[in-house]
């Protein structure tokens, strides 16, 4: 008896203890159109999307507390460049980050406009 509740208690936790998920990010230089996908280390705990000039694109996986400006540029040897880290699953894929951001915010400020009127 004692056998069958010790491996009730090894299920249960077996089913609560689950494996941490890891991050997939998308994993290409210099490329505005990316389909690589890479899975994260443990240690790089977000997706990094680069937008620098002369079009040059970064999309990585990286350390979410390193998601600075200036430690971006460091490593990445760029001093004009747009960043974006996220961590979700592919949220990298697009170079269009800050013109989405400004398509959404357009209708908003439309309406505070008309408020203050």
């Amino acid at each position: 008896m004692e056998s069958k509740g010790g491996f009730i208690f090894l299920l249960i936790l077996a089913v609560l203890c689950r494996s941490g998920h890891s991050l997939t990010c998308y994993a290409c230089i210099d490329s505005e159109t990316c389909n690589k996908t890479t899975v994260c280390s443990v240690n790089h705990d977000a997706c990094l999307l680069v937008k620098a000039d002369p079009k040059l694109f970064y999309r990585q996986c990286w350390k979410f507390d390193d998601c600075s400006y200036l430690s971006i540029s460091k490593a990445l040897g760029l001093k004009k460049l747009e960043y974006s880290c996220c961590q979700k699953d592919l949220c990298n894929g697009s170079a269009r980050v800050s013109g989405m951001t400004a398509l959404m915010l357009f209708p908003l400020l439309a309406a505070a406009l008309t408020l203050c009127l």
